[in-house]
């Protein structure tokens, strides 16, 4: 008999443990979702390392700044769940978006805010993961391979929305800013929509200066640099091919040989050969 209970009762575990995992699941509720007026809705992929992210990083990050951190995840509900994280976005004050991976749901999603003209956080680990059209707006980057990464991202995010709350228009596409009145928004004047998108454009041209800049350095240390001797030869040479003295210069220039030394020495040179080519 005793054999038989305790049999019984490993077998009724299982069960027990399945009603209590149940019990801590909130129920699902047909009734539409009621968004906090001050929610930061967060896009981003789930499962893995992401959940683990969401939990330590961007939930912290978005409590430090004041505001109520919400995920699509968050939501347990029968309807559909683009129409939940819609009604999110639409209520949502700002939306935080990790476009680490390329995830195809996380951009959908961040096309859904940036059309309500919200003002976004733009996170990745890559510049690579983010679409050429939305690096006018600010990346927080963030590198793994950082001692306490996780810490300095948090840091990062907590500002950033801070920054984003006093001045919400500079995380906004000028393209989805309407210049007349809306609701819970300020009016927008053309001249300053149109220097929104001056500002946008700046910012992109620097961080593509930024990610050019490594690529040129590694190809100029690829070029072996030449001693004088030598660069005098090469000058020689282009000026008997006609070279202009602009491209001498330049092409010079590549090779570690300073502009003004170039310019002197192809005046000396240009005139020996002048001499040297006229008539006694």
């Amino acid at each position: 008999m005793a054999t038989k209970k305790a049999s019984d009762s490993s077998a009724s575990a299982p069960k027990a443990a399945a009603k209590r995992t149940a019990a801590k699941k909130p129920k699902p509720t047909t009734s539409p979702p009621v968004v906090p007026k001050d929610t930061c809705f967060t896009i981003m992929p789930f499962g893995g390392w992401f959940d683990d992210y969401y939990d330590s990083i961007y939930q912290p990050a978005i409590d430090a700044a004041g505001l109520s951190p919400k995920r699509a995840d968050d939501l347990y509900r029968p309807s559909t769940i683009v129409n939940d994280i819609w009604t999110y976005t639409k209520g949502a004050k700002i939306v935080l978006a990790d476009l680490t991976g390329k995830n195809p749901n996380v951009f959908y999603e961040l096309g859904l805010a940036h059309a309500l003209a919200k003002p976004v956080v733009l996170v990745a680990e890559s510049m690579n993961d983010v679409p050429f059209d939305l690096r006018a707006l600010r990346i927080i980057e963030y590198d793994k391979n950082e001692p306490r990464w996780g810490d300095t991202l948090r840091d990062k995010v907590t500002q950033s929305i801070k920054e984003i709350l006093a001045a919400p228009l500079g995380s906004v596409l000028p393209a989805f800013i309407e210049t007349k009145h809306q609701p819970e928004t300020r009016p927008i004047t053309e001249q300053e929509k149109s220097i929104l998108e001056l500002r946008q454009e700046l910012d992109l041209m620097r961080r593509e200066l930024r990610l050019l800049e490594p690529e040129r350095v590694a190809i100029s240390s690829r070029i072996r640099t030449i001693e004088s001797i030598e660069a005098r030869d090469l000058i020689r040479k282009y000026l008997s091919m006609g070279m202009p003295q602009e491209l001498i210069v330049r092409r010079l220039r590549d090779r570690g040989v300073p502009d003004q030394w170039a310019e002197d020495e192809i005046k000396t040179l240009s005139a020996k050969v002048r001499r040297s080519s006229t008539p006694n």
